[in-house]
């Protein structure tokens, strides 16, 4: 399983060196980066029928039916069928309650750039953004969101990309934090294991986000000037975009923390659901460990890799194998699955351009 886990690392992160479609045509001697930045045209279709994509979600399914091989599918159904309904539309409700808090959010982090949208409408962009990374690797959806504001809104992309580089940081500063404090529940467990390396190198690699961040904020000022030209404005832009608003923190930041802590309480849901009482700790180490292997840019969403993450770390808590997958399933039906269903019909129906 190891063997075959490090194989599919090694691929998709094989996979980042292809050139995405949806990624920025180099530039015509004429034009500026900036200038190509904004004209870009993302496609969804396109970039999710390119090689890499397909090839990256093959490899996911493989990964998936090895998952599915580790415990007896009938019963893990059987599980399934008996589960309480009521918590499970809880933890569905809870886990859409997000979305507008985090369209609220984004709203937040932009008002020091002088932008300013209703939430409803970044809500829906920040959907279609979940669309997209559940659907292509390298997290793309953050770029899309950015491209949105450009063609409805006429916000410069490289602008945007520094309000959603900053709200990021926020992200992956609180869910690193939520992780190392509940992490106690499962010491013993991940202890000497390879999910402690995994969950190691997603701590160090939020803290080298954090550093360059501070980096940016401080330095790239003094830096811009020594640029090419071509790179001056788009670098200006970005750094307009940075979160530089010390009063705005304790705003941002609890948003921030109530956004992770509605993951959290969808996966205690979903336990309640199968009459599992693994207790709040649990549920909130195992969402936010999932949350640090989906913000690596490895598969779309995390697909695969959360779910055996999820499959070794229910077992440990002295759970069946196939409960365990019964919970697994179920959880990713709300958080993964249910967002190409209904991200998919929202991104067909919606009366923006996109």
């Amino acid at each position: 399983m190891k063997l075959i886990l490090y194989s599919y690392l090694a691929a998709i992160c094989h996979l980042r060196f292809f050139k995405s479609d949806i990624m920025l045509a180099k530039p015509k001697p004429e034009e500026t980066m900036a200038d190509t930045l904004d004209s870009k045209k993302i496609n969804l279709k396109t970039s999710f029928f390119s090689f890499r994509t397909l090839l990256g979600l093959a490899i996911a399914s493989l990964i998936i039916y090895l998952f599915l091989r580790n415990f007896n599918l009938q019963l893990a159904l059987q599980a399934l069928s008996s589960v309480n309904i009521f918590y499970l539309m809880a933890a569905f409700v809870i886990f859409y309650i997000s979305l507008p808090l985090r369209g609220l959010r984004w709203q937040y982090m932009m008002k020091p750039t002088g932008q300013q949208i209703d939430t409803a409408k970044l809500s829906h962009y920040f959907f279609l953004s979940w669309f997209a990374n559940a659907i292509l690797p390298a997290r793309i959806g953050d770029i899309y969101r950015a491209y949105l504001l450009k063609k409805n809104h006429d916000i410069s992309i490289s602008q945007s990309l520094g309000v959603i580089f900053s709200e990021r940081i926020f992200d992956l500063a609180v869910t690193g934090i939520l992780v190392i404090l509940s992490a106690s529940v499962f010491w013993s467990v991940l202890k000497g294991g390879q999910e402690v390396n995994y969950l190691g190198w997603g701590i160090i690699i939020i803290a080298i986000f954090i550093f360059a961040f501070l980096i940016l904020i401080k330095f790239m000022p003094r830096f811009m000037g020594r640029l090419p030209i071509t790179w001056q404005e788009k670098a200006a832009r970005f750094q307009s975009g940075l979160f530089k608003s010390p009063g705005l923190i304790p705003s941002v930041g609890l948003m921030t923390i109530a956004i992770w802590l509605c993951e959290a309480t969808r996966l205690y849901f979903v336990f309640w659901a199968f009459n599992v009482h693994a207790g709040f700790m649990v549920a909130l180490f195992i969402s936010q460990a999932s949350l640090l292997l989906m913000s690596l840019p490895l598969s779309p969403a995390g697909l695969g890799l959360v779910e055996l993450l999820m499959l070794k770390l229910l077992t440990s808590i002295n759970l069946t194998a196939e409960l365990a997958g019964a919970i697994t399933i179920a959880d990713r039906l709300i958080s993964y699955w249910s967002l190409i269903l209904l991200g998919g019909i929202v991104y067909l129906l919606s009366p923006r351009e996109r």
